[in-house]
């Protein structure tokens, strides 16, 4: 029986052109590519997104849920992350609350509503650590910090008929030459998008493969995904995340809303996350659509 994971990655690249080709490539190292996807394609400061979330486990089985994503980056690299449960009833306002570090640390909360006013701290770390029954761990939501890495560029490939970059990611100050990657990105030559990554397990054997679809120009050079397909390789489970709405304005991600009072408050979830405000705020870029936004490789 054809695993539901490979399944849905064939249907899915079949239905979704890509991009067309772009100009050759100078010759670069690992590390300057992706200082040009990171430029190309930043995290925007201030992201509201809503979600659709489909789980696939190895029978086929399928669990559908809906999302609220608030995402704040700042000037030093820190970034702010929730995710709250909206659908169905059994989850709804179930949440995890995150932080990363300028240094690239995470630190992760979870919040059931049933245990009441407080949050549960998640000791799981890296890829490894995924949250509330996803195939997602925080650090693959929120991306990797270049200046704790240290790149590698392997040989070119050819993937759907589009050339790409193959980039193996090591922890800092690893010997690249000898060690096991963390994981290996597929960076599309045409536009510096990341559409793949392989992530590895302490074995160095393949755990996860996290793909990109649906991708769309939105500003110049920067490009977004509205579709991210995680496999869990090992437990033949999966997570298709579909963007529906996505709103880029400081008004829909307060700062308030990374903190347990603003998650006991909002309990159960409000439709309406953040009261109405002015969203084409001057100075905020605004997309209130499904094609528009930002969502980072």
């Amino acid at each position: 029986m054809t695993r539901p994971g490979k399944l849905m990655i064939a249907i899915v690249a079949a239905l979704l052109p890509l991009p067309g080709a772009g100009e050759p490539v100078v010759e670069l190292t690992g590390r300057e590519i992706i200082d040009q996807v990171q430029e190309r394609h930043r995290q925007y400061p201030y992201v509201y997104e809503e979600q659709s979330i489909v789980l696939t486990d190895r029978n086929g089985k399928r669990d559908s849920r809906k999302a609220f994503q608030y995402s704040r980056t700042y000037d030093d690299g820190a970034m702010d992350f929730l995710l709250v449960f909206d659908f169905p009833d059994e989850v709804r306002g179930v949440a995890v609350l995150a932080r990363r570090d300028a240094a690239g640390v995470v630190r992760k909360q979870v919040y059931l509503p049933a245990l009441g006013e407080r949050l549960v701290e998640s000791g799981s770390a890296g890829d490894q650590g995924n949250f509330l029954g996803t195939d997602f761990s925080v650090e693959n939501i929120a991306g990797e910090t270049a200046g704790q890495h240290s790149y590698l560029r392997r040989g070119d490939t050819e993937l759907d008929s589009a050339r790409y970059f193959v980039i193996d990611v090591f922890g800092a100050g690893k010997d690249n030459g000898a060690e096991q990657p963390l994981r290996r990105h597929f960076v599309r030559q045409d536009n510096f998008f990341i559409t793949r990554t392989d992530h590895y397990d302490v074995q160095g054997r393949l755990h996860k493969r996290q793909t990109w679809h649906d991708l769309a120009r939105v500003d110049g050079d920067m490009w977004r995904s509205n579709m991210i397909l995680m496999v869990d390789v090992k437990e033949e489970h999966e997570t298709l995340v579909k963007t529906e709405r996505r709103i880029l304005s400081r008004d829909y991600v307060p700062e308030r809303v990374f903190t347990a009072d603003w998650l006991f408050e909002q309990y159960p979830v409000i439709r309406d996350p953040v009261p109405a405000a002015p969203a084409e705020a001057e100075g905020d870029a605004v997309a209130d659509s499904h094609g528009g936004g930002a969502a980072t490789p």
